[in-house]
């Protein structure tokens, strides 16, 4: 069942337009292909997930500000943001939870009550400040089970497109953003572990590294982990494979999606050519992105589990590339 409202307000001569909608969307008996134990000789199995509900709101600004003879501006801005929520699960579920895929220790599940899409995983033991917990041999412990890393879905989702034309020019700009969303990143995993990435020089000239957290004594107090170890053992525990708190990320961008920059030949050229129309273009797409995710594409690395696309695990998937072309456009 879904449900929307919105209004749609248009003035100054459609210089100026405003979108906005509200809306709610309840699933029921959706079905979600589960992944099952190698022991019972399959790989999956397709279950009916329950209830979800989804809210969310969408905003659309359409601008004018310029627009004469010479040169005109159109600007295009939209915001999204939706928010799912698990109403309830199939009865058979563990504890209100329902894995939907599980990567490199990572697992992404649906919560009773909770997010769709909520990232679990093994993550650092800490003390009630917060420290992280290392053993006598300078290595930091993990939990024993499965706690709560983040949501996967973004808190929100925006674009803008900004048109001009100048005289016979035009130039297209668009830009795409995301903010929140956590994904588990296999690579960071391994690359970390290869020590090739950059974060992996500290440490390299001294030859050793020491955690930086506390060691439990035995009446229970914590003191400073003082524990010197060699770079690779403090990389590869860090980072190690089932810690899906130290390989996972804030997957937030800024996208430059695409830049067009068009010109069209003033007729008094193209009239003896017997053609009513022509043009040339030339454009770029995917050619920036602004990041703090340390593994390529965050917009892609969030898509995994081959064509069933599930949004907070990268294993491997290869960046977006960009892309260059010409554009001729002729009429007869």
């Amino acid at each position: 069942m879904s449900t929307e409202f919105g209004v749609d307000l248009r003035m100054f001569r459609n210089r100026l337009r405003l979108d906005a909608a509200v809306y709610q969307t309840n699933t029921k008996n959706q079905i979600l292909s589960v992944p099952l134990p190698r022991s019972s000789g399959y790989s999956n199995r397709l279950t009916n997930a329950g209830e979800v509900r989804t809210q969310g709101v969408e905003l659309l600004l359409d601008v004018k500000p310029i627009r004469n003879q010479t040169f005109e501006w159109q600007s295009i801005i939209n915001w999204n943001k939706s928010v799912s929520k698990v109403l309830s699960l199939h009865e058979n579920s563990a504890e209100g939870r329902l894995q939907i895929m599980s990567s490199s220790g990572a697992r992404l599940m649906a919560v009773e009550g909770g997010s769709a899409g909520a990232l679990y995983g093994r993550a650092f033991n800490r003390n009630e400040n917060g420290d992280i917990i290392y053993d006598n041999n300078g290595f930091p412990t993990l939990t024993e089970d499965v706690v709560y890393i983040g949501d996967t879905q973004p808190k929100w989702t925006a674009g803008m497109i900004n048109n001009f034309k100048f005289k016979n020019f035009k130039l297209g700009v668009v830009i795409d953003a995301k903010y929140g969303g956590t994904i588990y990143s296999h690579s960071h995993h391994k690359l970390t572990e290869q020590g090739k990435l950059t974060h992996t020089l500290r440490g390299r000239e001294e030859g050793f590294l020491v955690g930086e957290g506390v060691v439990k004594n035995d009446d229970g107090t914590y003191s400073p982990n003082t524990k010197e170890i060699s770079i690779a053992d403090y990389y590869s525990r860090h980072y190690q494979l089932n810690n899906t708190e130290a390989n996972s990320f804030d997957a937030s961008f800024i996208k430059l999606r695409e830049v067009n920059l068009e010109y069209s030949f003033p007729k008094s050229i193209i009239e003896d050519w017997k053609i009513t129309r022509l043009s040339l273009a030339v454009y770029g797409r995917n050619l920036a992105t602004i990041s703090d995710f340390p593994i390529y594409d965050p917009e892609v690395a969030g898509l995994a589990s081959g064509t069933n696309m599930h949004p907070g695990v990268e294993i491997g998937q290869l960046p977006v590339p960009s892309e260059f072309g010409i554009n001729v456009k002729l009429g007869l």
